[in-house]
């Protein structure tokens, strides 16, 4: 039986982060709620450190590796935000990293990431990124992966951790998912908070890797088509399926298209430049709250904001032809 993630372990790497990350703010959604028909209130990830989420994890996970970097090489495979926050600890701990990306990654963060200072290469698509990565791990090189990894999903807790100190009324929360690491370090923290929230996760029809694991009752290997490189992942790890099917209501599955739709609604109307991962929690908060009681109570955790002019618009050009 796989073995789940423990509050106090989220407790720690908060006392571990304290001073090193934002304690980001959540604020109420008062436009989005009269889309949605219910209260809201939105978790500010798009303000943390690097643009995500992902800074909390891994922080959390080089603050542990302190003391081996020096005779390591690292690889990390990312669509973005994840590769980012590799590359800002990496330049902090002097660590030698290679982040593998796809081609539908942002150009803004792989150029970041090569502003930071970490090798990128530039696979094929995701399921070549992970090839690579394998065969690099063959060659001596330590692969940091947040599929997997207690330590970063641990990191990635500490989010609700402040959500549910500032908005304890929340009754339902919904989080994009990608490898699934900020939804099993949230629930975990939430569930042992507040047993009976409910916690939905969120994955796009093109990248649906949870949703068909839950399906399955085991990882299922799905073809990624989707245009959101961050929620891109092949497999679900055996992990982060049990904390899903421990704690999670449903995974709700939207389109590409009406992600598009919901990051342009939070720009319209909660003023939040935010990416496409964040975009599918509109649709899927949406589609379920006629479901709800009367005095449910919304948080959106919105994951990340980084987003280029340039690419906001080939996005909202592309829905626009589906």
């Amino acid at each position: 039986m796989t073995k789940l993630i423990e509050f106090n372990a989220i407790v720690e790497a908060a006392e571990r982060l304290s001073g090193k990350i934002i304690r980001t703010p959540a604020i109420p959604g008062s436009k989005l709620a009269e889309k949605i028909q219910r209260p809201v209130f939105l978790k500010l990830e798009n303000t943390q450190l690097g643009g995500s989420f992902k800074a909390r994890g891994v922080l959390n996970k080089f603050l542990k590796l302190a003391d081996n970097f020096e005779n390591n090489r690292f690889v990390a495979v990312s669509g973005g935000n994840f590769g980012i926050a590799i590359a800002e600890a990496a330049k902090i701990f002097a660590a030698d990293v290679t982040i593998i990306m796809p081609p539908s990654a942002p150009a803004t963060a792989i150029d970041r990431v090569r502003e930071l200072g970490s090798v990128v290469i530039i696979e094929t698509d995701v399921q070549a990124a992970f090839e690579r990565a394998k065969a690099l791990a063959n060659e001596g090189y330590v692969v940091i992966d947040d599929c997997n990894d207690s330590l970063i999903a641990e990191g990635h807790g500490t989010l609700a951790l402040e959500f549910i100190a500032d908005c304890p009324e929340l009754t339902d929360v919904f989080i994009a998912v990608g490898g699934g690491g900020m939804l099993a370090g949230a629930a975990t923290v939430l569930k042992a908070i507040k047993p009976d929230i409910r916690i939905w996760g969120v994955e796009t029809s093109g990248a649906s890797s949870m949703h068909q694991a839950l399906r399955a009752g085991k990882p299922v290997n799905v073809e990624i088509t989707s245009i959101i490189s961050t929620l891109g992942v092949p497999v679900i790890d055996e992990m982060m399926l049990a904390h899903a099917h421990a704690y999670v209501e449903d995974i709700i599955v939207v389109s590409d298209k009406a992600a598009v739709e919901g990051m342009v609604a939070f720009g319209e109307e909660a003023k939040l430049w935010v990416e496409l991962a964040s975009g599918t929690l509109i649709p899927a908060a949406m589609s379920i709250a006629p479901t709800l009681p009367d005095n449910a109570v919304i948080g959106l955790v919105v994951c990340g904001g980084n987003i280029s002019h340039q690419d906001m618009s080939k996005w909202v050009s592309y829905s626009q032809s589906l």
